[in-house]
């Protein structure tokens, strides 16, 4: 957060205005104090006293380079102690209190930049650095820069994503000065910049200086940093001067063009370390430089020597330049006071108020992968997301969730299927059947004479492949023969492909009750229907059905699909081996592709090996984005029993591919007697109940219901596969640091949510084109709030109106 605060001293008045925030501020009007100027005027001359010799802003200046004259120290020391007692007795009147507490109370609940402007030129000599704001509530991190009265340009924007930083180092005139130093602390950081030095040598032709200085300031390869080391003195008119040899100088104003243009190629950071850069560094600002570090006051040589050490040790630790200038400062102030005292009231760091400071970006892997780590808070809000997405509750939930968005998206753009014959004509036995037969008035177990009956009518009705959804299990002594005669009717009037449920229990198969001889196995099948809600059911191993029990919708499938296109083998009662291997040796032996693929169709080893943890990744799902009348033909089982029989009942069963049968709509209907088959309706079917696109108005789905879905998806070869939430996130695990790197630091805060946003709609509209086109449904949810973990941050951290520098938003 960026505070802004302006004193202005009108006469005996000081107006201090704190502004903030969404046009938030503050204004107080204060006494001056006159006698500050006595003690800073007082404390200046015993300051200049002590480092008379040796100053970065006398240009003619000559003489040894040590400190001299111990004998003035303690008159500094004095002067000094009276100017800061003074200074913050005056800053701590109770008039400041509001703004005072305000800052704290700010800055305790997250550390705020302090952008401070002083008028007129006698206040902002002041030593307004070592103001500590709030020391009466407990203190708090603020960081105080200053900045000028009026700033035309806005900030500098680098575009460029260098290696390492760009850094023009120019040495200026070197009279009574050694830059030697200057020049190994400055080749120090060889390894983590780019370095470009140019310099006044003896014999060197000014005016041909002159001119390698400007352009090498405006080179087209654009500087990150430019350092001056040198003489330099304030002036007023001119904005100051800096000397780059013996009697040469050039002032701001003649830099101005080329200081612009190495503004344009992106110069974010430069350094006047040399005396009195008041001047400068309000012109460099002004112009729309970020950041510029001068020396208030003249400084000497062995300081001047002493700070840059420590603020390129700091800068190469990767700490910003404010923090680099206030480490400097405290080097000097804590471990450098009884050689240079004073000294650590100099310096001062100038910023526009809509910059991030400047570093050297961290390079190697441990930095770089450090970039890419999530915050403590960001870990665990992915953590959850990562747990969540683990929980098959909370996976089943999305997922009905999609499939009620695909639904819709199917709806809108046009793109259900409409238009053929569903294949699979599902014969409910319903609570309207119910009422209309007497036998069924004590419904389960189902009455096993209402299913001779049923199937009867539907032989006659030339139904070719037909599903029986019922156990069967429990003895009906007296109506299991009549079942028994309609069963080997349908094989031998008409060939009929009869499979019947059944489930596993305990590791065995319950279905028809053997003992009532219903059925023979050499010229009927059956299936298991044990699979987890709302999934396709598929063999878990490519050929187990040739020695194994196989599900079944896949048998009603594999056995619609083979009496569509080959007849070399038909049920018949004269069959004394099982029918299922031979008919998957009859199909192995087809030319058909179709049938052939559905035949090798099984789960992936992912499914099989996840499946043993509770997950169901990769399993095909029943594709509820379908509308029930495009997948099914729905027909009371009363409806087939009427005298006579509709038209359209009987073109449907005759034109089928499977018909089955199962009790829909009541508590005991299913392959259960026990335990309800029936279920709250899922939300993709919902909402085609509300379309009207089922005939059925219930409130719930059955068991039998759902084996059409199947059913048809096999028979059409229509496969949906859900990726797994996991498998999404951990791409966004990747992606997401990438863009919040490098995507959104280019982008101001209003584009960079709208351009994330946008990017989050697109991604689930494309998705769910890719489930309608390819079959593959990719989560949305869980991968898109991992994205906006990462981004969020990033998009609060940016500029309401300005683009900032793509590494800025790392500090």
């Amino acid at each position: 957060m960026a505070y802004q605060l302006s004193v202005e001293n009108i006469e005996t008045i000081c107006l201090f205005k704190l502004t903030w925030g969404q046009s938030q501020q503050i204004s107080v009007r204060m006494p001056y104090l006159p006698q500050l100027e006595t003690f800073y005027q007082r404390w200046q001359r015993a300051y200049l006293a002590f480092y008379k010799q040796a100053l970065r802003g006398r240009a003619g200046a000559t003489g040894q380079v040590n400190v001299v004259n111990p004998d003035l120290h303690s008159p500094l020391v004095q002067a000094e102690a009276q100017l800061l007692s003074e200074f913050h007795r005056w800053l701590r009147r109770g008039e400041l209190i509001d703004i005072r507490k305000t800052l704290t109370l700010a800055a305790q609940q997250q550390p705020i930049d302090l952008f401070l402007n002083c008028e007129p030129v006698a206040i902002a000599r002041l030593p307004w650095e070592t103001w500590e704001i709030g020391a009466e509530f407990g203190g708090a991190k603020i960081r105080m820069a200053r900045s000028p009265s009026n700033i035309r340009a806005a900030p500098v924007v680098s575009r460029q994503q260098r290696r390492k930083p760009r850094v023009l180092v120019i040495f200026g005139d070197d009279t009574g000065l050694d830059f030697e130093a200057d020049r190994q602390a400055i080749s120090a950081l060889n390894a983590h910049i780019d370095l470009t030095t140019i310099g006044w040598q003896p014999h060197t032709d000014t005016a041909a200086l002159k001119q390698d200085i400007c352009s090498a300031i405006a080179d087209a390869q654009g500087w990150d940093v430019l350092l001056f080391i040198g003489h330099s003195n304030e002036v007023e008119i001119v904005s100051g001067h800096i000397y780059i040899a013996p009697n040469t100088a050039l002032s701001v104003r003649e830099l101005t063009s080329y200081l612009q243009a190495a503004q344009a190629n992106g110069l974010q950071f430069a350094m006047f370390n040399s005396c009195s850069g008041l001047n400068i560094a309000d012109a460099l600002i002004e112009l729309g430089l970020n950041q510029v570090a001068i020396m208030r006051e003249p400084i000497h040589n062995q300081v001047a020597q002493r700070f840059l050490v420590q603020f390129l040790q700091a800068l190469v630790a990767h700490h910003d330049v404010q923090d680099a200038l206030q480490i400097a400062c405290d080097h000097l102030k804590l471990e450098q006071h009884l050689t240079y005292p004073s000294a650590h009231l100099v310096p001062s760091l100038f910023r526009h108020p809509n910059s991030h400071p400047f570093q050297i970006p961290p390079s190697g892997w441990q930095q770089t992968l450090g970039q890419w780590l999530p915050t403590w808070q960001q870990g665990v809000a992915l953590a959850g997301v990562v747990a969540l997405s683990l929980v098959p509750s909370v996976e089943a939930t999305l997922l009905s969730g999609r499939l009620l968005m695909q639904a819709i998206y199917r709806d809108l753009t046009g793109q259900t299927s409409a238009g053929s014959a569903p294949p699979v004509v599902l014969v409910q036995v319903d609570e309207a059947s119910q009422r209309e037969a007497p036998e069924l008035s004590d419904i389960s177990p189902i009455d096993q004479s209402y299913l001779a009956r049923l199937l009867d009518e539907l032989i006659q009705n030339q139904a070719q492949v037909i599903g029986i959804d019922y156990l069967l299990d429990f003895p009906q002594p007296d109506r299991a023969p009549i079942l028994a005669a309609s069963v080997r009717r349908a094989v031998v009037e008409n060939n009929a492909w009869l499979v019947f449920s059944a489930e596993f229990d305990d590791g065995e198969l319950v279905g028809v009750n053997p003992k009532m001889n219903i059925v023979d196995f050499a010229w009927a099948l059956q299936g298991y229907t044990n699979v987890p809600a709302w999934f396709m059911a598929i063999p878990w191993q490519a050929g187990i059905c040739y020695e194994a029990e196989c599900p079944f919708p896949h048998m009603l499938a594999l056995s619609a699909q083979y009496s569509a296109t080959d007849s070399a083998l038909t049920p018949s009662l004269e069959r004394t081996e099982p029918l299922r291997p031979d008919l998957m040796e009859a199909i192995a032996a087809s030319n058909d592709p179709k049938l052939a693929e559905l035949s090798q169709r099984h789960l992936s080893l992912a499914t099989v090996f996840f499946s043993l943890f509770g997950q169901q990744w990769l399993r095909p799902v029943l594709d509820f984005s379908l509308p029930p009348d495009q997948v099914f033909y729905r027909i009371s089982a009363y409806e087939v029993l009427a005298n006579p029989v509709e038209a359209e009942v009987t073109a449907a069963i005759a034109n089928a591919e499977v018909v089955l049968i199962g009790g829909v709509g009541y508590a005991e209907g299913g392959v259960d007697p026990l335990l309800t088959d029936i279920y709250p309706n899922p939300p993709g079917i919902a909402y085609w109940r509300r379309r009207g696109q089922d005939s059925s108005r219930g409130n719930t789905f059955a068991g039998v219901e759902a084996i059409a879905y199947d059913v048809h998806h096999q028979v059409l070869g229509h496969w949906v596969t859900p990726i797994p939430s996991l498998w999404m996130v951990s791409i966004a695990l990747v992606l997401g640091p990438a863009i919040a790197l490098y995507g959104i630091p280019k982008l101001s805060r209003r584009r960079a949510a709208i351009w994330l946003a946008v990017g989050t709609v697109g991604y689930g509209i494309i998705g769910l084109q890719v489930a309608v086109s390819g079959g593959v449904i990719l989560p949305w949810l869980l991968p898109g709030a991992t994205v906006w973990i990462y981004a969020a941050p990033k998009i609060r951290a940016l500029s309401d109106k300005k683009l900032i520098r793509w590494g800025a938003a790392k500090i």
